[in-house]
Formats: C-alpha cells, sequence, structure tokens
C-alpha cells in the first residue's frame, strides 16, 4: 500500500479460528480506501496460522510466540501497524457495513477525540456496549447492556470516560503518549485504563453510535474467573478517583427524574427499562409486571449462551438465542431455595449486590462476600484464603447455608480450595438454577488447620 495509511485496524487473536475467519471477512470487505489490517496472533494453537495465511497480501501478520494477553497483543500490533489512527478490534465481533467509515468520519468531525467507540450489539440484537459509565460504586458499567438496539438513549453520540476496546478508534498520537495499553492488566480492564489515561493526559473519549458491530462477549479469551489481579489493579488506581457519572447521564437521558418538594421525601421517577424500585423491604408491586416483561439482562449467562452461539455459526449452524429475563433466573434461584431449605434459615447467597437475591420470605438472606455491615464487599476476595476467611466470619454470625447460582459457578473452579471445603459441607440441592451447601462446624476446624 503507497501513501499515508489513514488507519490501521489492529486484531488481536488467540484460537477460535472460525470465528477470526468471519471476523477479518467482513473486514476486509468492506475496508475504505487508505487502510490496513493487522492480525497479532497471540500463540494460538488451533489452525489459526492457516486462516491468517489464508488471507494473502490483505492482512499482515505478528505472530507471538508467547501468550500475554489482550493488552501485550495489541500493543505489539500497535508497534507493527502505520496508521495514523489504530483501531482495535475483537476477533468476537461482525462487523455491520460502514461500521469503520462511520468510526472514521465522526473522529474527522471530533477533532479532540482522541478515542472513538462503536455501538456493541448482542446476536438477539439488544445493546451489549453503548459507552462505559462508572457506577456509584466506583466500577465500569457498560451503558444500556439489555435495552433495544435502536433505543434513544443508546443511539445518542456522546462524550464519555471510557469505551470498550472491542471496539474503539484511538489516534496514534494520543496512544504513544501515554505508552499504549498497560500490560499489568490481563484480559480485564485494560481498555477503561486505558481510556482513563488518555482522558488524564487532555484527549478526550466519545461514543459513535452510528459504528455498529455485534460482539460475542467473551467468545474467545473466555471467562473463567481470573480477573481479580485486574480488578485490584484498576480498583488501587481508578476507583477513588474516577468521576461516578452513571445517575447523571441516565438523568440527562430522560430515564431518571428527581422532584424536590418543599420538605421530604424527594419523588423520583425510574424507567423500569432502566431499574427496578424499593420501599423498605417490598418490592413495588406495580412495577412488578413491567420488570418481569422488560428484565435485566443476566451478563454471565449470556455469555456462556453467546459463546455457544458463536462456536455453532463457526461452523454454518445458525442459533437463535431465547431471551431469558434476568428475574426469570433470579425467580428460579428463589424456588430452589424454597423447596430445599426451612422457613427460618440463615441464607448467604453468591451475588455482585443484587438484593433481589435475598428476597426468601421468612428466611435470612445476606450478600457473600459482605463486608463488616452486611453490605456487598464490592469485590471478590483476592484468593481462597480470603474467601474461606469471609465465609467463616458468615459461619460464625449464624450463617447455615450457602448458595452459588449457577452463574457464578465460576467460583468453584477459581476457588479452588474453596470449593473444596464446600465439597466436605454437606450439598442440600444441586440442580440447574444453583447449588447450595449446608455449613457446619467443619469449616471452622478447616480453616484453623491452614
Amino acid at each position: 500500500m503507497s501513501g499515508p495509511i489513514r488507519a490501521s485496524v489492529v486484531v488481536p487473536v488467540h484460537n477460535r479460528a472460525g470465528l477470526t475467519r468471519t471476523c477479518l471477512e467482513r473486514v476486509l470487505s468492506g475496508l475504505p480506501a487508505g487502510c490496513e489490517v493487522v492480525a497479532v496472533d497471540d500463540a494460538s494453537t488451533d489452525e489459526t496460522p492457516q486462516v491468517l495465511a489464508s488471507f494473502g497480501a490483505a492482512l499482515r501478520v505478528v505472530r507471538l510466540e508467547e501468550n500475554g494477553g489482550f493488552a501485550a497483543a495489541c500493543n505489539r500490533g500497535a508497534a507493527a501497524a502505520r496508521g495514523e489512527s489504530l483501531v482495535f478490534l475483537n476477533n468476537d465481533t461482525e462487523p455491520r457495513p460502514g461500521w469503520l467509515g462511520e468510526l472514521l468520519a465522526f473522529a474527522d468531525a471530533n477533532p479532540a477525540a482522541a478515542v472513538v467507540g462503536a455501538r456493541l450489539l448482542y446476536p438477539d440484537e439488544t445493546v451489549q456496549h453503548a459507552g462505559v459509565v462508572f457506577g456509584q460504586d466506583g466500577y465500569p458499567h457498560s451503558l444500556y447492556a439489555g435495552f433495544p438496539a435502536e433505543h434513544p438513549a443508546a443511539a445518542k453520540p456522546r462524550r464519555l470516560q471510557a469505551v470498550t476496546g472491542a471496539c474503539m478508534l484511538v489516534r496514534r498520537e494520543a496512544f504513544e503518549r501515554i505508552g499504549g495499553f498497560d500490560e499489568g492488566y490481563f484480559n480485564s480492564m485494560e481498555d477503561v485504563d486505558l481510556c482513563l489515561r488518555i482522558g488524564e493526559a487532555g484527549g478526550e473519549v466519545h461514543y459513535c453510535p452510528q459504528a455498529m458491530l455485534v460482539h460475542f462477549e467473551s467468545a474467545t479469551r473466555g471467562h473463567d474467573g481470573d480477573f481479580e489481579p485486574s480488578v485490584a489493579r484498576y480498583r488501587e488506581r481508578w476507583r477513588d478517583r474516577v468521576h461516578r457519572d452513571d445517575l447523571e447521564i441516565y438523568g440527562a437521558d430522560g430515564l431518571l427524574e428527581v422532584e424536590y418538594p418543599s420538605a421530604h421525601p424527594l419523588r423520583i421517577s425510574v424507567s423500569p427499562r432502566l431499574a427496578s424500585i424499593e420501599r423498605g423491604d417490598r418490592h413495588e408491586s406495580e412495577l412488578e409486571p413491567l420488570l418481569r416483561e422488560q428484565g435485566r439482562r443476566n451478563a454471565e449467562l449470556q455469555r456462556q449462551l453467546v459463546r455457544l452461539a458463536a462456536e455453532l455459526s463457526a461452523r454454518g449452524v445458525a442459533v437463535e438465542l431465547p431471551r431469558r429475563s434476568y428475574l426469570d433466573d433470579v425467580a428460579a434461584v428463589r424456588e430452589e431455595i424454597e423447596r430445599s431449605l426451612p422457613e427460618d434459615a440463615t441464607v448467604l447467597v453468591v451475588s455482585r449486590g443484587d438484593s433481589e437475591l435475598l428476597r426468601l420470605g421468612a428466611r435470612e438472606g445476606r450478600h457473600f462476600p459482605s463486608d463488616d455491615r452486611g453490605r456487598y464487599l464490592g469485590r471478590h476476595p483476592a484468593d481462597d484464603g480470603e474467601a474461606l476467611a469471609l465465609l467463616e466470619v458468615q459461619r460464625e454470625a449464624g450463617a447455615e447455608y450457602l448458595v452459588v447460582p449457577a452463574v457464578e459457578a465460576w467460583w468453584l473452579d477459581h476457588y479452588e480450595a474453596f470449593a473444596a471445603q464446600l465439597g466436605a459441607e454437606a450439598t442440600v440441592a444441586d440442580g440447574g438454577a444453583c447449588t447450595i451447601y449446608a455449613l457446619g462446624p467443619r469449616l471452622a476446624r478447616a480453616e484453623a488447620r491452614r
């Protein structure tokens, strides 16, 4: 390719050759003039090298002998790329026609934008990513995940603090100024960190909804629970410094409204697509039908379904994903608890702080892991030792059972000693919705021996 290169599409790949082939075919079929594609083979062990070679001169390939993860692969690809802008793209995406032209046009029209992100959709045509917001917990969250693809809030271009690295345009000058991706992260949080560092250096981050792609989220590198070191790195560097902007954005989009009468209480209105409403310990009954109809996406379960669909799609098998609501999954866990545990039981539920899972009738439900005030801890345990210690504190405080919902079953793979100790306890139920363990005095003795 002669002359200046406007943009380099950098695609890090690790196995899943079928997904890679489909992604690259889509990218190359609509590649604008003055652009190139660089594939970084991150030590794949399947037929990926042969698939990449089949594209011939249409593709530049960088081969890594050791698997270094997303951040390292992107940095190596950026070093080999020749474009004025770098477009990082996951190989578990299927770009829609015109996606790259939209990103480039947006960057041209917004010269202050150092980073531009795209609208990513699940295969069922709902939103997976419309930008990243920072919640009141200080952590990043995908904006409007689960909303209809064409909802006005997801179709609005806006300035944000971060977007996902599954598809992001980064101006080379901004990328090089901060030294690229921080390789201290491994397949989690490195994209958010990059955006925040670019923002700290004076660059703007924008969301371009006109650029659309289907994203088979986590279908390539997987989701095996080995993300706590990256989360800890983010937490130490950013959690207390980021601007917690989610409520501002929901308000600006008309999904959350607050009225201020002359005396308290305030009047708060919220779209049922966005959130459920609690009043004390009772759910607002008038919202229940709307909430059950709309639901909230269960992100972990969706990843598993999408991963399977992606594998089958790569083999030429068409798959239509079921549209199961989050409340359906919560209800299934509750039903298993009601069938299996006495009404006066004290129950720990592994979750990420969702109080819906603690609505167990006469039974006392508690978050696990939790802090000393009973609130969700806000993070996962650092290791087996901390997981066991947190469980022992709860057992001594009267907890009798631990419930591991199916979507949190990765705990039992990641925290091996924790899982082994639970295996020594009595398993009360082991159904499709959850696994329930009885917590006995053996836990204390086992922890004392550690």
